[in-house]
């Protein structure tokens, strides 16, 4: 078979997530074109999409060998990297493709991410605010961003770039539960309980809005309203001994 009509099957498997199929049709073209670094690039493909990332990673770096420059293993090398906690070879990689593509929404958003699992706050940032330029709207890198803010403690700028998230998506959880922790470290309970209880109609059951606007109510000298709450959260949780605990506390 030609390389054309087999690049366009390895294709229409990728897009039907037949990975088994994929993996089997990638082998037979590596045995085939041993030299053609999409055989491998496929190959590579088909392992990382059934998490055999160590094996994805091989076929990668021998489609690299044949093809220093291809984005598509680059990309699919670095997404491997990420799944192994490898954050630094991740981030070179995406880079690399950075300098031969330029910069797209997808991989100043990656490198964001594994700048971020590997601390270098100030570096994710510059990345997802990259990303923004590209995807204004982007409520992942909104969150992400606004989540670097809030890890640095600078929570009114965190707060700016949730606020926004919520204007794309008001049903996130995540980011409201977020919104009322950067409002209560900044000491402003009305706001951080206006968040707790969106966080709360939207998931009755998420713990930590539980537990946290408990925590408010408790020191607002609202009692009942924290019992309510901490008994809403044993439920969910019986065997916590620290909500055990302060249940009790608000007892006495």
């Amino acid at each position: 078979m030609d390389k054309s009509t087999y690049e366009r099957l390895l294709i229409e498997l990728a897009k039907k997530r037949e990975y088994q199929k994929l993996l089997d049709l990638a082998n037979e073209v590596v045995a085939e074109y041993p030299d053609w670094h999409i055989a491998w690039h496929y190959q590579g493909t088909a392992y990382g999409l059934q998490e055999n990332h160590e094996k994805a990673i091989t076929s990668f770096i021998k489609a690299l060998e044949i093809k220093p420059n291809s984005e598509k293993a680059l990309y699919g090398l670095s997404v491997s990297f990420h799944a192994l906690k490898m954050y630094a070879e991740a981030i070179a990689c995406l880079l690399k493709h950075q300098e031969i593509s330029g910069k797209e929404f997808k991989l100043s958003f990656a490198l964001g991410v594994n700048y971020s699992e590997c601390n270098e706050i100030e570096k994710a940032i510059e990345a997802f605010s990259s990303a923004l330029k590209i995807r204004p709207e982007s409520e992942e890198a909104l969150f992400c961003l606004a989540d670097c803010y809030r890890i640095q403690e600078k929570y009114d700028k965190a707060i700016e770039f949730y606020l926004k998230a919520l204007e794309v998506n008001p049903q996130n959880v995540m980011v409201n539960h977020n919104t009322a922790v950067c409002y209560k470290l900044l000491n402003d309970n009305e706001h951080a309980i206006e968040y707790y209880q969106k966080t709360l109609k939207l998931d009755p059951a998420f713990l930590h809005s539980l537990r946290n606007l408990a925590d408010i109510y408790i020191e607002l000298g609202q009692q009942k309203d924290a019992m309510e709450l901490i008994q809403q959260a044993l439920k969910i949780k019986p065997d916590s001994e620290e909500l055990q605990a302060l249940a009790e506390k608000i007892k006495n």
